[in-house]
């Protein structure tokens, strides 16, 4: 091998060394250099910021003063002069309140706590619509009356009124067949229906029926609400139907003022004398007859009585001795029996006939068997002379109606100042004697009255 070809390549070996060497030494002295200049530029950032970025404060200044040019101050003044004059009452700019001194105390007041119940409402008659809606000044306003006065249509009998009655006569002869029976007393149900139906929510209104014996829905006129009116039509609804003809007995007694009454029929007295003492300023009639109102006996006729019975006894005096002696002798003869075989008999079905005033219902009977029965037979005694009885005091007539409810009237009317009541009345498919009694009774109360013969 050529020796300067070897130590050629020797030198450039030993060569390559060398660069590679003073590559890396200048590699770490850059990196250092690098490193170092980052660490002294976050050192001299931190520091700045320590000595130059201080807290801020804020430090409040005064409101600046208030001052007013001279032309607004001008204003100021006389609107403040202007206010002065004014007839309005001055006002403080506040209201102070301090504590009583304990050496004032109130009075006591001595009031039973109970409903106070006045006559002032009544007294104040609405003008329909929503009323004038100033009011009075003291809680009254005429507007709070407005929807208290309902128009309505009886039958085609047209009125107002705000404290209205409707009495419906529930007596068996309303459902004979000459007057529809059953179905046609439906109609004419429904046609009262139709009568609460149309009352304003403000009205008052109540609901009373009348046979042999009366009775009200409510004891007083209640508001005319959905609901008051959905419970009175079901009130009127069980009335004549199947099982429940007639009434016999009621929530309502006569009145305990007026003429007295021993019973009757169409007791259309108890129902009037109800509307009125519950203050009805409209009273609507349906009936089909004349009431038949026994009168009730009086003290004056009670002594007249005794001393009739008196003058008799007087004059029987030989009789009663008579009778007298021979009770003293009498021997009663022994009471006899006997065994009577009872046949059989068939069930019977009610009878088909319409319903009349006055006659039971015919329910029908069932069946009964042959059995035998014990009858006993017992003598009878002398019979003993009776005094006469008691005359009959009769019934009714409009003469007394009217004389029993100017009473009335006097008491629940003109007693509080109120007018007396309007009456209109229907007779329905009604007698000659029945029509005359109610048209009179309606035009001394200053009403209408209308013959129906048939309801559709």
């Amino acid at each position: 091998m050529n020796p300067l070809l070897e130590k050629f390549r020797g030198w450039l070996s030993a060569r390559k060394q060398v660069t590679l060497s003073g590559i890396l030494r200048r590699s770490l002295l850059g990196s250092l250099v690098f490193h170092g200049s980052l660490l002294l530029i976050a050192a001299v950032f931190v520091i700045s910021n320590i000595f130059y970025n201080r807290e801020s404060t804020f430090v409040g200044q005064p409101p600046p003063m208030k001052s007013y040019e001279p032309r607004k101050l001008e204003f100021k003044v006389k609107v403040s002069k202007q206010q002065r004059s004014s007839s309005r009452p001055s006002m403080a700019p506040r209201l102070v309140s301090t504590r009583t001194t304990a050496s004032i105390t109130m009075p006591e007041i001595k009031m039973d706590a109970k409903a106070v119940k006045t006559s002032f409402q009544p007294k104040f008659k609405a003008f329909g619509g929503t009323g004038l809606g100033s009011g009075l000044g003291t809680g009254y306003g005429l507007s709070g009356f407005g929807n208290g006065v309902s128009a309505f249509d009886f039958f085609g009998i047209r009125g107002r009124g705000d404290r209205i009655a409707i009495l419906v006569d529930v007596s068996v002869s309303m459902v004979e067949d000459d007057k529809g029976g059953p179905r046609g007393y439906t109609r004419v149900k429904n046609r009262i229906n139709e009568v609460i139906d149309a009352l304003n929510a403000g009205a008052m209104f109540n609901i009373i029926v009348f046979a042999d014996a009366a009775s009200a829905f409510e004891t007083n006129v209640v508001v005319a609400t959905e609901d008051n009116k959905t419970k009175a039509k079901m009130f009127l609804r069980g009335f004549n139907t199947e099982g429940n003809y007639g009434l016999t007995s009621g929530n309502l007694q006569p009145a305990n003022i007026g003429i007295p009454t021993a019973g009757g029929s169409t007791r259309l007295d108890i129902a009037l004398t109800a509307a009125f003492e519950q203050g009805a300023d409209t009273i609507l009639i349906i009936s089909d007859g004349i009431p038949v109102v026994k009168k009730g006996v009086t003290a004056q006729q009670v002594q007249a009585h005794s001393q009739m019975v008196q003058a008799w006894q007087q004059q029987n005096q030989g009789a009663l001795a008579a009778y007298e002696a021979q009770m003293a002798t009498f021997q009663p003869a022994p009471a006899t029996s006997e065994r009577v075989w009872i046949p059989p008999q068939a069930a019977r079905a009610p009878t088909k006939g319409g319903l009349k005033e006055g006659q039971a219902i015919d329910q029908g009977s069932p069946a009964v068997p042959g059995h035998w029965q014990v009858i006993t037979h017992q003598a009878a005694g002398p019979a003993r002379p009776s005094p006469p009885p008691m005359a009959d005091p009769g019934v009714w007539t409009l003469t007394d109606f009217v004389q029993h409810f100017n009473i009335l009237q006097e008491k629940y009317y003109a007693g509080k100042g109120k007018k007396p009541p309007v009456v209109h009345a229907i007779g329905f498919a009604i007698d000659k004697e029945g029509n005359s009694f109610l048209k009179q009774l309606a035009e001394m109360y200053h009403g209408r009255y209308r013959r129906v013969a048939k309801i559709d």
